[in-house]
């Protein structure tokens, strides 16, 4: 840590520096806004006001007295009324307050003050990367850590000092080999940001499904996640997301079932077509379910699945994470054989229980039964909708009956309860329908739009899928959401506008692959992976180790002298000879330099000297010159090599 100097900043210094940290800390409570909730949200805004009045007409710091009294107020409000924030977003409302009221306690003699405050604002940088881990915010945050650093500079550098930016470049730059080694050799560790936090869900499925709960999911763009496919394409039919279980019916609301039992589908039989291998990048909901198809036969550790082929983080996904996994295309095995857990249902909807016996009568398998609900929406004049009317009393009744008009939540709840009202077992499964392949058909980008909800019933020991939805909206398998939706439901989507202007899409485009492969490359880099790397490596050195290493040296050294020869001969013959004009120039540097105006006689000449030997020699070496060059008297090209070796030697000795 940097020591503290004996003398303070100077004023126009100080001004500066002190404008700085309030912007930082302004962003860094823009950036860290996730983690706040809106009351506390507005404390630390306050805070940061109240310091403009001592930046702009210097009214006097706050007192320590006065800081460690608000402080003791802030924090135990934190920890009586704000209990959902979770331990590390706790922490960090701790860390930036302590950063605010030393900044509104600063002291202008007490440079003390500025070296803790800006250390406490590197952790704080720090919890920057724990809750942004797109490439965007990656670089964004890099940019406000320039000017950290630059703060940080100036508030102890010396008075009119600017900060050195290519000696820092410079130096940067000698950590990156060392920043790559530790990235892929050094050990992967728990992250800081596995301990627990907010309980409360920010995207995706919540613990009760009811009309319109998926309507108001897929009205945002948000990302949900991404994934690579390692074995063959799936169709659209098969890009049913499993995410959470809905089986309890109270009339209103659908509960979600919560399923501590794991299970293991490793050996479940299957056939090598139905496998599909897939990496699956997810964007953080605060939640623990994941994402997969069908039936998860292998996953890696911390993912586990339960007995209804759910996947699971073990916890809650508050960053953005990669996961590999191997899924089967197959129905769901019914592991606890309980044929009584999905047929509860409430009182009420007396329509829809005889509709159900109606149909159970006419077709008593379960498959048949099935089929019929389907054909009776198909027929039944039934819409699809994203802002369908609302149900109450007995909303089966009256969504059968009365609007027919629903979203895919509608079908869902409708399709299984008449299928328990029948006695077959049933349940709503919600979680993503399709995707959208990005980047030359290389990976699936799924947004919270993508949102779905469908059908399992049990038949024959196992779950089976049925999509109600589709029966009503076919088009919805293959087409996108707002391609189904009229133009007034269209303005309930919120999106991003430029991604509706055809001059940005492609941009835009641009920059979710760069974040994908961000994503993929460097937050994708697990302990799995890195272990792979270092088995990689280990066995490339074992078999350079058992190569005849002399035998490879000899061939080498031969290699080697035949390139010198080769080279050394190619040299020779393509390097022009030198004229003897340059020859002669080169030659006599060391006793004269020629300047450009001078002819090569009139150099020579000048070199005469100031004795009558020199004086003779230097004439003959021009005579002789003259006839070498222009008579072509090649007889005198030894003459004129022996008079300037004579007349170096006699020049040198008149200048000692």
């Amino acid at each position: 840590m940097l020591s503290s100097p004996t003398s303070s900043l100077a004023p126009p210094t100080q001004t500066v520096v002190l404008w700085r940290l309030w912007l930082l800390q302004t962003l860094l409570l823009a950036l860290l806004s996730p983690a706040f909730n809106f009351w506390s949200l507005a404390i630390f805004s306050l805070l940061l006001l109240a310091k403009l009045p001592q930046l702009l007409l210097g009214r006097p710091v706050w007192s320590l007295r006065l800081s460690n009294l608000l402080a003791l107020v802030i924090v135990a409000a934190l920890l009586l009324f704000a209990r959902d924030l979770g331990v590390l977003h706790l922490m960090i409302h701790l860390l930036l307050l302590a950063a605010i009221l030393r900044l509104l306690g600063f002291r202008h003699a007490d440079q003390a003050d500025i070296q803790q405050l800006l250390w406490v604002q590197y952790f704080l940088f720090a919890c920057c990367f724990i809750l942004h881990q797109s490439l965007g915010m990656a670089l964004l945050v890099f940019l406000l850590l320039l000017l950290q650093l630059q703060t940080h500079y100036l508030a102890f550098a010396a008075p009119g000092s600017h900060f050195p930016l290519k000696t820092s470049l410079k130096i940067a730059l000698l950590f990156v080999p060392f920043w790559l080694v530790l990235f892929l050799l050094f050990p992967r560790i728990a992250p800081l940001w596995a301990l627990p936090d907010s309980k409360s869900a920010m995207t995706g499925l919540g613990e009760e499904l009811n009309p319109g709960s998926i309507e108001r999911l897929v009205e945002t763009d948000q990302l949900a996640f991404r994934v690579e496919f390692h074995s063959r394409k799936p169709r659209a039919d098969e890009l049913y997301w499993r995410a959470r279980i809905y089986d309890t019916f109270d009339g209103a609301s659908w509960r979600r079932r919560h399923n501590d039992e794991q299970a293991d589908f490793s050996r479940m039989k299957y056939s090598p077509a139905n496998r599909l291998s897939y990496k699956i990048i997810a964007e953080p909901h605060q939640q623990r379910h994941l994402y997969s198809l069908g039936v998860p036969v292998r996953l890696i550790y911390p993912q586990r699945a339960d007995t209804d082929a759910l996947l699971s983080s073990r916890t809650l996904l508050s960053q953005r994470a990669s996961f590999q996994i191997q899924s089967v295309l197959a129905p769901v095995p019914d592991l606890p054989l309980n044929q009584d857990s999905n047929l509860q249902l409430p009182e009420g909807n007396p329509k829809s229980r005889a509709l159900a016996a109606e149909l159970a009568k006419q077709y008593p398998q379960p498959d048949q039964l099935v089929l019929a609900i389907g054909r009776y929406l198909r027929e039944g004049g039934f819409r699809y909708s994203l802002t369908p009317p609302a149900l109450s009393g007995d909303q089966i009744d009256m969504f059968l009956w009365q609007s027919k008009t629903g979203f895919c939540s509608h079908y869902a709840q409708t399709t299984t309860f008449l299928l328990r009202a029948a006695k077959v077992p049933a349940r709503i499964v919600a979680g993503y329908l399709g995707g959208e392949w990005r980047d030359g058909q290389n990976y699936l980008e799924v947004s919270q739009r993508a949102a779905h909800a469908w059908v399992e019933y049990r038949h024959n020991g196992a779950w089976h899928k049925f999509d109600p939805t589709l029966e009503v909206a076919p088009e919805r398998l293959f087409s996108s959401l707002e391609d189904l939706l009229s133009a007034t439901e269209l303005l309930r989507l919120q999106g991003n506008w430029l991604s509706r202007a055809g001059f940005a899409k492609q941009w835009l485009q641009q920059l979710e692959d760069l974040d994908y492969y961000w994503s993929r490359w460097v937050l994708g880099f697990d302990s799995e992976q890195q272990q792979s790397l270092l088995s990689s490596v280990k066995s490339r050195i074992q078999q350079l180790a058992a190569l005849n290493w002399w035998h490879y040296s000899k061939v080498l050294l031969l290699l080697l002298g035949a390139l010198a020869i080769s080279w050394l001969a190619f040299l020779r013959l393509t390097r022009a000879p030198r004229s003897v004009s340059a020859w002669l120039i080169a030659e006599l540097a060391a006793v004269g330099a020629k300047t450009p105006q001078q002819t090569v006689l009139q150099y020579i000449l000048s070199l005469s000297g100031n004795t009558a030997a020199s004086q003779q020699l230097t004439q003959q070496l021009a005579d002789d010159y003259q006839q070498l060059v222009f008579a072509g008297d090649v007889s005198l090209e030894k003459n004129v090599k022996n008079k300037v070796k004579q007349l170096k030697k006699l020049l040198k000795q008149q200048r000692r």
